[in-house]
Order: C-alpha cells, then structure tokens, then sequence
C-alpha cells in the first residue's frame, strides 16, 4: 500500500439526504475517511447501508449535502459541470454489476470507443491485453460469458488510465468461479497497474483482498479495518 501521506481521495463529515414524502432520508451520516494513491479498498455493508451512495459521490455521480470531499487536495464539494465532466472523463474509471456493452460493437471496439474520446488513452488492445481478453477482440457481447463481459468493462476504465477505478458490487450476477477471475483481474490492477481500486460488496470473503475495509452500517462509517496480509483472490471461498 502506498504511504498514507499520498492521500487520493478525501471525505470529511460527508452527509447525504434525501427528501422524503414527509420529511428526510438520511443516506450517510457525517462519513470521513482518507484513500491513499495505489490501494485497494473494500466499502462493506448490508443492502441499504448507504456504501453506493458513498460510491457515487466519490464518483460524481451524486452530490453530497453536507461536509467535503477532496480530490488529490482540492475541494470538489460542489464541482462546476466542467469539473464533473473532467473528472469522470479522465481521473476515474467505472464498473458496475451491470456490463453497460454495446451489443453491436465488438470487445475491441466497445474499449476503443471510449479510448478515442480520452487524452493519452492506453491502447485498447493493451487494455484487453491487461484482462486477459485478447484472443477474444473480434467478439460481440452475445458470444462471450458474462465474466468475460465484466473484464471488457474492466478494460473499457482501464483505457482511461485513471487514477482510481469505482467498482460496485462487479461480481453480483456471475457465479463463483467467474467471479475469482474477475477478482484476479482487479488484483493485478492494483499490483502492476498501481492503480487505486475502490470496491463496494456485501461480501466479507471478498473484502479480505483489500488493504483496508471501510465497514458502513445504517449510513455510517462503522469502522476501518486494516488488513496487513490481503487474502489473494485465487484462495477466497464463499
């Protein structure tokens, strides 16, 4: 893990509330926390605890209500729409439980298009390459398995060269052989890419591959947990 004076990534006392029919929601309740440049983090928690809101804001894709957020030492409280677009375009890579592929485009093709609207893009076969797809470029989505699909999308944020890559909850639909590939995938990312990896899983088994896991409970942040010996992905069992 890299030293903790390299902080990527900063929340301080971040609130997020909804309006509701007769008063408020509170999502996440004055959660602060640092992710440092080159690690890998785990948000664990129960369905509802508020741990993809926290996904979202980090990713700009929600705002926050109350507190901050820093990136890389800047206040990114409240982003202008030209920030936001920068942001998402070319510090930080997405992977959902969803592929998000474009049926009619190959794998290659599905990375390349997202490559060319990047400054300094990584080329889109080495970014197969880095997933362990490249005898599968010519493929479309229809004829590969759903694992195979997640790396593509796994290869689509890893074209970007970002900083941090989001990823929630990427292993939901596949099965557990498929879903240690994918795993694998994100481990080598974090070890030869030395890009920060930020994952969120209701799943304690997969949480033992990160250097810290962030516990969220009822919109707070439970507890951090330090894992000085990550469990590689090849040896988790659920």
């Amino acid at each position: 893990m890299s030293s903790e004076n390299n902080v990527l990534i900063s929340l301080k006392d971040v609130t997020r509330e909804f309006k509701t029919g007769d008063g408020k929601l509170e999502a996440l309740k004055a959660i602060s926390f640092d992710i440092y440049q080159g690690e890998f983090v785990a948000i664990l928690g129960e369905s509802g605890c508020g741990k993809t809101t926290i996904l979202n804001i980090i990713g700009g894709m929600d705002h926050l209500s109350n507190g901050n957020i820093y990136i890389e030492g800047k206040d990114f409280s409240h982003p202008t729409n030209e920030d936001l677009t920068a942001y998402r375009r070319g510090f930080i890579g997405f992977v959902f439980q969803d592929y998000h592929l474009m049926p009619n485009l190959t794998a290659l093709e599905n990375v390349a298009f997202i490559a060319e609207l990047i400054p300094n893009a990584m080329d889109a076969e080495k970014a197969l390459d880095l997933v362990g797809l490249s005898e599968r470029k010519n493929n479309y989505p229809s004829q590969m398995s759903g694992g195979q699909q997640q790396r593509v999308s796994i290869a689509r944020a890893l074209c970007k060269n970002p900083k941090l890559i989001l990823a929630d909850e990427p292993t939901a639909a596949l099965d557990y052989t498929t879903s240690i590939e994918v795993l694998q995938v994100f481990e080598s990312i974090v070890k030869q890419e030395k890009t920060t990896v930020v994952m969120v899983t209701h799943n304690n088994e997969i949480a033992r591959m990160a250097n810290r896991i962030f516990k969220i409970k009822d919109g707070q942040l439970d507890k951090i947990m330090v894992n000085e010996n990550p469990v590689p992905a090849s040896e988790l069992s659920w």
